[in-house]
Parts: C-alpha cells; sequence; structure tokens
C-alpha cells in the first residue's frame, strides 16, 4: 500500500520555514518527501493536505508511556520533586494490562501529534519487569509507531536524593519514606 499526502507544508530542512511538499509513504515508511507533483497518484491512496502542517517521521526523545493514565492527577505547576513524590501512588499497584493501557494511550498521543518514533523510559513499581517492558512495546507496535522501550530505573530513592523532602512529611511517614531502598543493579 503506497499513500500520497501531497500539498502540506513541511517544515523545510533548515527549521527556517516551511514549503509545500508531498509525502510518499511505502509500506508504512516514509520514502520520500519532495516538491508536489513529483509523484503520480495512479495507484496511491491520496490524502490532500494543503491546509496542514507536516512534520514527517518526528520523534519524541523523552517520553514515559506509564503516566498517560495519570493525566490530571497532579496538579499544574508543581516542583519535579512534588511531581515524582506522587509516582507510587499513581503508579504503584499496576497490572501489565494497566502499563499497556497507559503506554496505548501515550502511543495514540505521539501519533495523533504527528509523532512516528519514540524513545520511553517506562516505570513499574516497585521494579521493572521483562513482561510489562514486552507489553509497552506491543503498545506501541500496535499502534504504529517505531519506539525504544527502557525502564526507568534509580540507584537512589527520591528521599535520597532530595533530603529536605521527608522531613516535610508528617513523622511516621518521613521515617517510612528515608527507610526506602532503591534496588540493587544486580536486581535490576
Amino acid at each position: 500500500m503506497q499513500t500520497l499526502i501531497h500539498g502540506g507544508h513541511v517544515l523545510s530542512s533548515d527549521g527556517g520555514g516551511m514549503e509545500r511538499a508531498d509525502v510518499l509513504i511505502r509500506e508504512g515508511a516514509i520514502e520520500a518527501v519532495s516538491a508536489p507533483g513529483l509523484h503520480g497518484g495512479e495507484g496511491l491512496e491520496l490524502i490532500a493536505a494543503h491546509d496542514c502542517l507536516l512534520i514527517p517521521g518526528l520523534t519524541n526523545g523523552h517520553t514515559h508511556a506509564h503516566g498517560a493514565l495519570a493525566r490530571g492527577a497532579v496538579p499544574d505547576r508543581i516542583s519535579l520533586e512534588g511531581f515524582l513524590a506522587y509516582a507510587p501512588s499513581l503508579i504503584g499497584q499496576r497490572s501489565t494490562e494497566d502499563l499497556r493501557l497507559s503506554a496505548m494511550l501515550c502511543a495514540a498521543e505521539l501519533a495523533r501529534k504527528g509523532c512516528t518514533s519514540c524513545i520511553d523510559m517506562a516505570a513499574e513499581l516497585p521494579a521493572p519487569t521483562v513482561e510489562g517492558m514486552v507489553a509497552v512495546g506491543q503498545a506501541y507496535a500496535a499502534v504504529g509507531i517505531r519506539a525504544v522501550v527502557a525502564p526507568m530505573v534509580s540507584d537512589r530513592t527520591l528521599y535520597q536524593a532530595y533530603p529536605s523532602l521527608a522531613p516535610a512529611l508528617a513523622p511516621r511517614i518521613g521515617a517510612q519514606a528515608l527507610g526506602l531502598k532503591a534496588p540493587c543493579a544486580a536486581a535490576l
């Protein structure tokens, strides 16, 4: 199957402007970005894009599929430390199917915005699993996004990285937070 997206505004190669171009897609991959009219329409699925901005091959270089199901659960304009402190309650009890669903939602959002590939650092708690990473990869494949998937890991807990956080918690919870340990590299 071949598709020609024709007449859209494509970002110029130097990023300094837009130019009219056609995007030829063959067997699910971008084959050419060329001046309008170079490819005949016979045997092609045609998509008119005269009023559209096209960004062929856009890659999201940093995403976290596990976060898609948690959209809106964390206040806006929160510090990174505060945001990370929410993670255990947002993703701590998720099943592999929950992770797959979250990744599917993330992939659909990326595709809708024009991304064709991404690098994903997916998190699972208490530790990453092979099944979880495979589920994330399968979700991206089902949507048609090429993805590099790696587990999000850390050699320190949030409270070791930001020691001023634990004293801000209630004493019992602060003591629990300070008692948390990150998994050792061998366990990961």
